[in-house]
């Protein structure tokens, strides 16, 4: 088992992000890794913003391309010159149906469970 780093908050372990994609603001951004509890990202060209802003957002999904977009709300939590990591705020129910689907098809293949 790794160890975490000291300066990790993270209660959920992280996994790619490959394939799910948000937009804020008209802009569509790569999801760079994602939890149960929130996700990383790049921040767009001529965006700025601080650590307790709350954003708005739409994620939809590459590999699930007949779910429909999940809107959300999160936090910033922590910002680097390369992404920004956000924890989710009272995430909606299609936002985690989302999220569980990508990460089980990141764990146990194609469509497990029978989604």
């Amino acid at each position: 088992m790794l160890k975490k780093p000291s300066n990790d908050r993270r209660f959920d372990e992280r996994h790619p992000g490959t394939g799910l994609v948000i937009r804020m603001e008209e802009v569509e951004i790569p999801v760079l890794d994602i939890s149960i509890g929130g996700m990383k990202f790049s921040m767009p060209n001529g965006r700025r913003t601080w650590k307790g802003e709350e954003v708005a957002f739409e994620m939809a999904s590459v590999h699930w391309p007949d779910m429909r977009v999940a809107k959300g709300k999160a936090e910033v939590r922590a910002i680097t010159k390369d992404w920004v990591a956000v924890q989710f705020v009272r995430p909606p129910y299609d936002l985690m149906k989302m999220v569980s689907r990508h990460v089980a098809t990141l764990l146990w293949g194609d469509k497990p469970y029978g989604y």
